[in-house]
């Protein structure tokens, strides 16, 4: 078994088909093309000694008053006569003895003439020979040897009709292979096409176009309902592990990004603002008396807790901005790039504008839920993610313990 490198290019079906048909006609049309030729050959060869026998004996008759009398002239004439005959190469008048009395030769010289003279002694290595008769004495014999010319001919004449053939052969053999790479190979290659793109682009919605032959449309049939099978589990699973991946990066009580997200979209930020030259800030939250609402409400009231603060925060930054649970009452705010210190302060007061809005708890009591807010801005207050961290959380704190120590002030007063 011939083995195929794995650099050398395989054939295609095309050309396989193509290649065999080819030969298959080729052999089919050289084969008629032979046997016609060497059965004419051998008919117009037993056709062309047979007319030499009779042209022998015809002669014999002829010159026979000549050879009797002696008369080489008249022998002469009469065998010229004859040899203007198509098929005979030469002729000659021989006495008892066997020495020539007269004798007529085909004119030879080119190269015609030469491939004739080969083609002579291979057709007819003997001559038709004729005795010669006196009262039923022999007084002298006829030699005629044939002429190949006229099989020459027929041969060439068949030569350049095979050739013809041949020819015409190759163009049939050149439409039938356009005709079976339209009607057969076409519709294959659609299959190994949308194979190929199921394969590499994971196009599960691609199917195969009908191509009218039964055999590939059954084929094309069962592939595309394989394929459907095969989208409908690509989308089950896809939809899996979307949602795993979304659970791997969200909270899952409030719907924020988590901690893994939060560390990831903060790496990003540092990027960005690396390649762009612009600053973002990090804003950490943390909610004020959330143990108070857990204990004496519950920690179902305190969930609706975390919830409410986690829309409200959601519906106080931008668009381009992004929210987190870091984990119990904590916060962040990813705030994309931003043109001045103004910018942070907006979205601190539309923050504060919305948590100062009590909302209801599942036992139907209100509550509000007050946030300390720490900021920290690249890279005026770090450039790892570690330092805005530690930054916008000591921040948080401090602004914690001043709103305590401001509490506890308007507590003495009153």
């Amino acid at each position: 078994m011939q083995r195929v490198s794995p650099n050398q290019a395989l054939p295609t079906l095309s050309q396989l088909l193509a290649r065999v048909h080819l030969r298959l006609i080729l052999f089919s049309v050289v084969l008629a093309a032979l046997s016609l030729l060497v059965s004419g050959t051998i008919v117009i060869r037993n056709y062309a000694s047979r007319n030499l026998d009779l042209v022998a004996k015809t002669v014999a008759y002829t010159v026979e008053p000549a050879v009797v009398f002696g008369d080489k002239q008249a022998v002469a004439e009469g065998i010229a006569s004859v040899g203007a005959v198509n098929g005979i190469d030469r002729v000659a008048v021989l006495d008892p003895q066997g020495q020539v009395l007269a004798e007529w030769r085909h004119p030879h010289g080119d190269f015609h003439s030469r491939i004739e003279d080969a083609a002579n002694r291979f057709i007819w290595p003997k001559p038709a020979v004729a005795t010669i008769s006196r009262n039923d004495t022999a007084i002298g014999r006829i030699e005629i040897y044939g002429n190949s010319e006229g099989i020459l001919r027929y041969a060439l004449s068949g030569l350049i009709i095979s050739l013809s053939c041949l020819g015409l052969t190759v163009i049939a053999t050149r439409i039938l292979a356009r005709r079976l790479q339209q009607d057969v190979i076409a519709p294959l290659d659609h299959v190994a096409e949308v194979a190929h793109a199921v394969r590499s682009d994971r196009a599960f919605e691609r199917r195969v176009p009908s191509s009218g032959i039964a055999e590939i449309d059954r084929f094309g049939r069962d592939f595309n309902a394989l394929l459907a099978e095969l989208q409908g589990w690509h989308a089950g699973l896809t939809s899996e592990n979307a949602e795993l991946a979304r659970r791997a990066t969200h909270d899952a009580l409030t719907g924020l990004g988590n901690r893994v997200l939060f560390e990831q979209t903060l790496a990003d930020a540092i990027g960005q603002s690396v390649r762009s030259g612009q600053s973002f800030a990090v804003l950490y939250f943390d909610i004020d008396s959330f143990k108070q609402i857990n204990d004496r409400h519950g920690h179902e009231c305190g969930d609706s807790a975390l919830i409410a603060v986690a829309e409200r925060l959601r519906q106080s930054i931008r668009q381009a901005d992004h929210a987190f649970r870091l984990g119990g009452d904590e916060f962040a705010v990813v705030l994309a790039a931003f043109a001045d210190q103004a910018s942070i302060s907006a979205v601190l007061e539309r923050v504060d504008r919305a948590m100062a809005q009590p909302y209801r708890l599942p036992t139907g009591a209100s509550a509000n839920a007050s946030l300390s807010a720490g900021v920290a801005v690249y890279p005026d207050d770090g450039v790892s993610p570690q330092d805005l961290l530690r930054r916008a959380d000591a921040n948080m704190y401090q602004a914690k313990k001043d709103r305590a120590l401001s509490g506890a002030k308007g507590k003495n007063h009153a």
